[in-house]
């Protein structure tokens, strides 16, 4: 038995937007899942949660079907142009006979090689990987640097802007979001939050009583800790409280929050669009939130 062994920390997924929360769900899943011997000997622990994420993804994947309009489709295609010409932009002053342009624009290629980037991908799965792409450049005084250098900031600026076009008429729609937060989407989310914790549960105690024997804990914890705390930054953003679940998860936090009375919160209005990233179902892309809201 070893006491001080690694632990997963805690993040209150109760509070997250349910574009997070599928996004995060699948990265977890999807990095325990390399791990088949951790796997194997979580047994039906971990089997629930994965069917638990599945069906949670597939029943949003089917509530969501009322967004697909002509107005989103057009705003979408400004957003795609936006995107791509961006993307070709970078790509191209990657090549710049000037060396301080291409040694620039490698900077904002290492940002956005960080997120998935695809025209094709869902209509909010692609809007976050934006919103989280621009904000990390702006966030960055090297890639603020890097952009002027490289006068790829106008660039920038004009698929932020569509970008945000596009995520404002999707929020407009809150009949059909309040609608969204009842029924069978909330109620498999649910699940999956009570299936997430009993895995966090599972796997620490299992690191601490150092079974299966001989399995190296440290690794895939300081991998799913990571994750986890890239999922906290981006809470962190958007003024959210980032603590544990309520009723614990039985993981060691490192800052301390409360989940409250074990109630879906209802997430403070952004001044600007900043929703987060899509994913989760088999893939950890999964279907994504054409709303934002929490259910």
């Amino acid at each position: 038995m070893n006491i001080n062994a690694k632990q997963l920390t805690s993040i209150d997924t109760t509070r997250m937007d349910i574009t997070t929360a599928l996004g995060f769900f699948g990265q977890i899943k999807n990095k325990i899942a390399a791990e088949t011997t951790l796997t194997a000997a979580m047994g039906s622990v971990w089997t629930t949660f994965t069917a638990a994420l599945q069906a949670f993804d597939d029943a949003y994947a089917q509530a969501k079907k009322w967004s697909q309009t002509a107005d989103l489709e057009e705003l979408d295609k400004q957003r795609d142009q936006a995107l791509s010409a961006f993307l070709n932009a970078l790509k191209a002053m990657t090549a710049s006979p000037n060396a301080n342009k291409a040694a620039a624009a490698k900077t904002l290629t290492f940002i956005r090689d960080k997120y998935s980037l695809n025209a094709s991908d869902e209509y909010m799965k692609e809007t976050t990987a934006i919103l989280q792409m621009v904000q990390d450049m702006e966030a960055s005084a090297e890639a603020q640097t890097a952009l002027g250098t490289t006068g790829l900031d106008d660039w920038l600026t004009d698929l932020k802007q569509k970008n945000n076009a596009f995520l404002a008429k999707m929020n407009d729609r809150t009949e059909a979001q309040a609608g969204l937060q009842k029924g069978i989407v909330r109620e498999k989310r649910l699940l999956c939050e009570a299936a997430y914790k009993n895995v966090v549960k599972l796997a620490n105690a299992m690191a601490i009583c150092e079974l299966p024997a001989g399995y190296a804990f440290g690794t895939i914890i300081d991998l799913v800790n990571a994750e986890i705390d890239h999922y906290r930054q981006i809470l962190a953003r958007k003024g959210i409280s980032t603590g544990t679940n309520s009723g614990g998860d039985g993981s060691g936090g490192s800052d301390g929050g409360s989940g409250g009375g074990g109630d879906t919160p209802t997430p403070t209005p952004d001044p600007t669009p900043t929703p987060t990233p899509g994913g989760g179902g088999g893939s950890g892309g999964g279907s994504g939130d054409e709303d934002g809201d929490v259910i």
